[in-house]
């Protein structure tokens, strides 16, 4: 049932006549440092893995960021000296940080950019559960379509070799994934994400689907 609903949801989205309508409209440098609604996206995230530190004078120095769990690309002022250096995953409730603010990926530093795919993966990695379903739950889009071939490289021989390896128990985990299909299954998926995060518009969108939504 979960199965027919992914691909329900994705193919839904394929014959969309406009897929730019999704298009996010952001300011050029981000909203502004306000609290965060209690609805909003950035509400229910838990951390932040700092990708960037910059000197904002005078105001003090702010970091870019990918939050945790829903890997939206951030901002946010340094409220003490603990936070430091690219690499850290510092906590929400610590305090660390000032409020959220979503920002762009045509935003981010070339440190911030150069260090979000591998990023993306430790996101991946610490919370394996919530992105494994894609590769048990994919399926055919369309008669000559498959959700997998959505990743970066993967073409229809591929999609179909991966299928029959998934069989009908499918993977328990990336390790079996990359041996029995011969792939890199996590850093194809962060490609597939970072590209969505360069491209909004980009249909349909396996972090709105998997990573942002409760399926």
């Amino acid at each position: 049932m979960i199965s027919f609903f992914l691909t329900f949801v994705i193919t839904k989205q394929l014959m969309r006549e406009n897929p730019f309508q999704h298009l996010r409209s952001m300011p050029a440098q981000g909203p502004t440092d306000s609290e965060i609604p209690e609805e909003g996206p950035l509400h229910q995230e838990s951390s932040v893995l700092v990708l960037d530190v910059l000197d904002r004078i005078p105001s003090g120095f702010e970091i870019q960021g990918l939050s945790k769990p829903s890997m939206y690309l951030v901002r946010a002022r340094i409220e003490d000296e603990t936070v430091d250096s690219p690499g850290d995953d510092i906590e929400i409730s610590s305090g660390s940080l000032g409020p959220l603010s979503e920002i762009r990926f045509r935003d981010l530093t070339a440190e911030a950019s150069n260090d979000l795919n591998d990023a993306i993966v430790e996101s991946i990695n610490s919370d394996p559960e919530r992105h494994l379903g894609f590769y048990n739950r994919a399926n055919n889009l369309s008669l000559k379509y498959h959700a997998f071939q959505l990743l970066p490289g993967i073409g229809n021989s591929k999609a179909i070799q991966m299928v029959k390896e998934r069989g009908a128990s499918g993977w328990s985990s990336f390790e079996q994934i990359d041996k029995s299909c011969g792939i890199e299954s996590v850093r194809l998926l962060a490609e597939r994400y970072q590209g969505e995060m360069n491209d909004p518009s980009e249909s349909p969108s396996l972090l709105e689907l998997l990573v942002r939504s409760e399926i």
